[in-house]
């Protein structure tokens, strides 16, 4: 009767040069042991991440170099920023006195056959508490090449997922040739506070590097795919469609990208961070992110890469709203800059000069200095950006996004007015004109505006105070991407799927996670 023969997995090594070494044993012949080299592919197709607005960890350029916006854990960012003042948070969070920080925390593993490390790999400059689950994930997914029968990839056709465009259903066939490559996981953090621009000109840079590594490593390493989420849609799509990457790139999978822009950018501007009545976890989030218009504004007056997330002319026009009884002012008629974020002079412009740079002099001299500044940053830095990327995708574009009533989003801004019942009566018969009126006290920042507004016609009272509070969110989304944004026309894309997710948390999400791989494998037969 034979032995049964013993067969180990003999794991490689590799030197500098990414050569595999094998450490193999002498046995008895009699022991029947025949030992067995893992051998991985030598194809290689890398998988960047690219998170978004608030999601890549940054610290301070200078010499002491410490880190200021780590999301290792959520604790850890509301003890560091919760409360601090508006000239604090101008002084901390200044774009060009800022950098990625990339110690942030990571889920590591040896994973020698991709050649680089996670933290190399660049895991530690993206917020750990949004995004470390699901780069862990997906990693160990696409690194599952034991188990051919029972892994997550091979699991894809046992199930399936109703799209609202496109097809995600994947053959054997399919599923089999990616286990013909190696799908090392990046992540590029990036600084959210510059221009995505100049991120994207980062990502062309980083994209090379990657591919260059692989092929000086002896491997097949050509194009990479690209994930995407939220604001790093924005990064990706610049890159590919206005800075010419387009051919370096497989396949781009955007997750809640707020495609024609966010108008819940312009609330935050006027009131800071929605935080949802009698919601004790929203109001703390808000106290850490901006709770008020002076804590917001003083950080993004000068930071172009949030506000390339306000709504461009694609967007539509009348989503900002003044309501005064049956009255309805509908702005914009035309253009959203010229009539609503460079007006300076009015209650319900995007930007209010005494809050762009806490602390000075409030001199109108200051003031309009301050304001020459913001508006170089919107003319040259933000229009061009948003506009340059209307209606441009990659040409093998993938999207996830949510349509959940339950997650309200600003797809329309509304200004309610409420007037005095006394004057309201004396004045019955008098049109009134809040759009044109003035700001009463310059010092409110929050969700309302006591507002001068005049009158038509005669009478004992040449205007009336009103007072304007912004209505609650009414669109369904995510919480900050209404369905009017995150709902990519269907002609831009190979697929989208709609899934109930939050916003923030949206890569956590099973389902969401399900679609991204379904993508990966589709987008893998598109190699030649």
């Amino acid at each position: 009767m034979s032995q049964e023969k013993t067969i180990p997995k003999i794991e490689p090594t590799f030197d500098e040069d990414g050569n595999a070494c094998y450490q193999l044993f002498s046995t008895p012949k009699e022991k029947n042991i025949l030992q067995q080299c893992v051998v991985y592919p030598d194809r290689v197709i890398p998988v960047i991440f690219i998170p978004g607005v608030m999601g890549s960890n940054l610290r301070n350029n200078d010499k002491q170099a410490r880190n200021i916006w780590r999301l290792d854990s959520k604790k850890e960012l509301v003890l560091y920023w919760f409360g601090e003042n508006a000239k604090t948070r101008r002084k901390k969070l200044d774009p060009k006195k800022t950098t990625v920080d990339d110690g942030g925390k990571i889920d590591d593993k040896k994973e020698p056959f991709l050649l680089k490390t996670r933290r190399e790999r660049g895991w530690g400059t993206v917020g750990y508490e949004s995004y470390g689950t699901f780069l862990d994930w997906l990693q160990n997914t696409l690194n599952d090449f034991e188990n051919g029968h029972s892994n997550e990839r091979t699991n894809l056709l046992k199930t399936a997922l109703e799209l609202e465009v496109g097809d995600t259903s994947v053959s054997k066939e399919e599923v089999d040739l990616t286990f013909r490559y190696l799908f090392p996981v990046f992540a590029m953090g990036y600084n959210w506070l510059q221009s995505n621009a100049v991120s994207a000109v980062a990502l062309n840079k980083y994209i090379d590097e990657k591919i260059q590594f692989y092929r000086l490593k002896g491997r097949q390493c050509e194009k990479v795919i690209l994930i995407t989420h939220s604001m790093g849609g924005l990064v990706a799509r610049h890159y590919t469609q206005i800075l010419g990457g387009e051919n370096k790139v497989l396949g781009v999978i955007h997750g809640v990208m707020p495609a024609l822009g966010a108008a819940a950018t312009y609330r935050r501007m006027k009131a800071g961070t929605e935080n949802g009545a009698g919601n004790v976890k929203g109001w703390g989030v808000a106290k850490v992110l901006g709770s008020d218009a002076e804590t917001m504004t003083a950080v993004l007056s000068q930071a172009p890469g949030p506000l390339q997330l306000l709504p461009g002319r694609e967007y539509g026009l009348g989503w900002l709203k003044i309501i005064d009884d049956k009255t309805i002012y509908a702005l914009p008629n035309e253009c959203p800059y010229s009539e609503i974020y460079l007006k300076q002079d009015q209650w319900w412009g995007l930007c209010e000069d005494q809050f762009i740079n806490p602390g000075k002099s409030f001199s109108q001299a200051d003031r309009d200095r301050d304001w020459r500044t913001f508006e170089k940053i919107l003319q040259r830095e933000v229009m061009p950006f948003i506009e340059d990327l209307s209606g441009k995708f990659h040409h093998n574009t993938w999207s996830f996004y949510s349509a959940d009533e339950s997650y309200k989003s600003y797809g329309d801004v509304s200004w309610q007015a409420s007037t005095p019942q006394i004057e309201a009566w004396l004045n019955r018969n008098r049109q009134r004109d809040g759009l044109t009126g003035r700001a009463v006290n310059k010092t409110e920042m929050s969700d309302k505006r006591n507002v001068a507004s005049s009158l038509s016609g005669s009478g004992w009272a040449k205007g009336i105070h009103q007072t304007y509070k912004l209505l609650p969110a009414e669109e369904a989304g995510d919480g900050t991407v209404p369905v009017r944004s995150g709902r990519i026309n269907e002609h831009s894309l190979q697929a989208r799927f709609q899934v109930s997710v939050e916003h923030e948390p949206a890569f956590q999400n099973l389902l969401a996670q399900q679609f991204t791989l379904r993508a990966l494998v589709k987008i893998v037969q598109k190699i030649q």
